[in-house]
């Protein structure tokens, strides 16, 4: 008997998934209920969140995202760092880190795009800042210029998603109208304005006119906590709490050994339409087959 798929079949819906897919973002509320029913699974599996000031060691082998209140009860998103010791036991970290991403503006308009998005998105953005970084864009970026960026950072990556839902229209539109412009246009447009382009971009009401492209926006949040902190899955960490916020993870570099993990590999054998990958929407299970450590 051959399945396949006519894609007729619908995937049934309860309530939950409906009210989910009905909102975009999940209230805060329902993040920190998330958080600590995440919690207590991880407790039932042994994984209990190391805070206090005795050290630990132990071997990195997972990184997820999470929610916790900080020391003024704000929901800020964080990581959890999953370790193995050597003795077999387990513990988690979980360390807060304020998500971000690069805003480009046009040439010297920094100043007034940070001012503007500062007071636009009062109490979202955590903190702004002008960094300065390669932009491979540039004709001549292999003889290292740099550029400036304003680098805005979140208390949350559902803030940081809130603002660049806003931002990224605005960037689609100036890219469009660059596109369709050209330096003679702006050259004469700035002539009769009796100034040069600088000081008319410096005028403008709106400021998103001003921002030209985001950049790093798309970098999942455990990914870019990893790269930034260099904590890497795969090594062995010594851990110690600082406060009740803040953690020190330092790698062993004279630790090599591996330790003994018991390993789970599963495998889903579904239907799909011809040339399309599985959808869960239409698609139905055929096969689940798992290995534990090899059997």
């Amino acid at each position: 008997m051959v399945l396949q798929n006519t894609g007729k079949f619908h995937a049934t819906k309860d309530g939950d998934a409906g009210e989910s897919s009905g909102s975009r973002e999940d209230s805060a509320e329902k993040r920190l209920k998330r958080a600590i029913l995440n919690d207590e699974i991880d407790v039932r599996f042994g994984y209990e969140r190391h805070k206090d000031t005795t050290e630990k060691t132990g071997w990195l082998i997972n990184i997820h995202p999470t929610d916790i209140l900080d020391a003024d009860k704000r929901l800020v998103s964080a990581v959890d760092f999953y370790f193995l010791q050597e003795d077999g036991g387990r513990f988690k970290a979980t360390l807060p880190f304020k998500p971000y991403f690069y805003v480009a503006s046009k040439q010297d308009c920094d100043r007034e795009v940070a001012s503007y998005l500062s007071r636009r998105f009062s109490g979202k953005i955590a903190k702004i800042e002008t960094v300065y970084k390669e932009d491979l864009d540039l004709p001549n970026h292999l003889v290292g210029l740099k550029r400036s960026y304003i680098k805005l950072s979140f208390f949350s990556t559902e803030e940081l998603l809130k603002v660049r839902r806003e931002i990224f229209p605005a960037v689609r539109k100036n890219k469009e109208r660059e596109k369709n412009s050209n330096g003679y246009t702006s050259m004469l447009a700035s002539h009769f304005a009796g100034e040069d382009a600088v000081g008319v971009s410096k005028k403008i009401s709106d400021q998103m006119e001003n921002i030209v492209d985001l950049r790093e926006y798309d970098v999942p949040y455990h990914v870019r906590v990893s790269i930034d902190l260099k904590i890497f899955v795969g090594h062995w960490y010594s851990v110690k709490g600082r406060s009740s916020q803040e953690l020190d993870i330092q790698r062993r570099e004279d630790l090599v050994a591996w330790p003994d993990p018991v390993v789970l590999a599963f495998d889903i054998e579904t239907t799909k339409l011809p040339l399309k990958f599985p959808d869960s929407q239409t698609d139905q299970i055929i096969m689940i087959s798992y290995m534990i450590d090899g059997q």
